[in-house]
């Protein structure tokens, strides 16, 4: 069996960012996709890509800043100044103001790959199961490899940690640490979206409305030339149609939108985050991290309210952890 220092389960935000403190000799990372950077995901529909993870990102703790700030000096991130609008009384309306928001350019990886640059990844390897023994830890994989390790940092959402920790008393975070489902559809669209009161918009928060969460317009973002709409629904909504055909989530969301805006956009596809957000974001472990054993860390956007930062922060706070032993 191959042993490790400390086996990283996950290349997403938290993952990433915690190798990223590591030396190279001192961890495995698994990631169990073709590449790194998780909720950071873009969907390539022919010969243009649309993000169907996180929107945007904002950034206020200056370790964050800093790292963005180099992300930018390589094209890999640029601000996104959206015309912003949200429901009321499920109209939508403008709803302008002064946040400073951010999007992986020219698509939302692009961050994931900027932050992947200097860590060692093995990708396509999912971890089925990590067990105690003595001293160590012993991963397995779901194609039966096996590897040990010191220590170990799992970063995947809380019901992909639950399913790999079932020799472990993991009920108090499984408990408190819920997560809801998201339907995301990427739509056509050349109209324009305009409010009710007139003006043009580039994103919408859903505010009151039962289907809308988010709304996106792809070209307001940089680097991005195409007519694609994304739009995220409701946690409640997407748990009503969970177990729906994804080609009827599409041509919903698809008509919801014609209605609303009164345009004419065509259904792309649809891709259900069983897994999305956490269910209460004003939950968090502190700093984003949580020891379940000695030597048996868990860190993740869902620990810090949702956010990349809160992801990314936890991942760093996670590696010091790990290098205290």
């Amino acid at each position: 069996m191959t042993h490790t220092p400390i086996a990283i389960i996950g290349a997403g935000v938290a993952g990433l960012a915690a190798a990223r403190e590591l030396s190279d000799t001192d961890y495995i990372i698994f990631e169990k996709s073709r590449g790194p950077g998780g909720r950071l995901a873009s969907k390539r529909l022919n010969d243009l890509r649309a993000d169907i993870g996180a929107q945007f990102f904002t950034v206020r703790d200056p370790r964050f800043e800093e790292t963005i700030a180099l992300a930018m000096d390589a094209g890999a991130v640029q601000p996104w100044a959206p015309r912003m609008g949200t429901f009321q009384q499920s109209r939508a309306v403008a709803s302008p103001d002064t946040q400073r928001r951010y999007v992986g350019t020219p698509y939302m990886n692009a961050l994931g790959r900027f932050l992947a640059q200097s860590v060692e990844i093995q990708t396509e390897k999912r971890i089925a199961v990590v067990n105690k023994d003595g001293d160590r830890f012993i991963l397995t994989t779901t194609a039966g490899d096996r590897y040990t390790a010191d220590q170990v940092l799992i970063t995947t959402p809380v019901d992909q940690m639950s399913d790999l920790l079932v020799d472990f008393d993991i009920d108090e975070i499984t408990q408190k640490f819920t997560m809801a489902p998201t339907w995301t559809t990427v739509v056509s669209a050349s109209e324009p979206l305009v409010t009710d009161d007139g003006g043009m918009i580039d994103a919408c928060f859903g505010g009151d409305h039962p289907a809308f969460d988010f709304i996106s317009v792809e070209h307001s973002k940089s680097g991005r030339n195409s007519d694609l709409l994304v739009i995220h629904s409701t946690s409640d909504w997407t748990t009503t149609y969970l177990e729906t055909d994804p080609k009827w989530v599409a041509q919903e969301m698809s008509a919801l939108l014609n209605d609303t805006f009164n345009i004419q956009s065509n259904p792309v596809v649809s891709h259900r985050w069983r897994y999305a957000r956490p269910t209460d974001p004003r939950l968090t472990a502190q700093k984003g991290i949580y020891q379940i054993d000695s030597g048996l860390w868990i860190a993740g956007d869902y620990l810090a309210g949702g956010r990349v930062e809160g992801a990314f922060l936890a991942g760093i706070e996670a590696a010091q952890r790990l290098q205290r032993v």
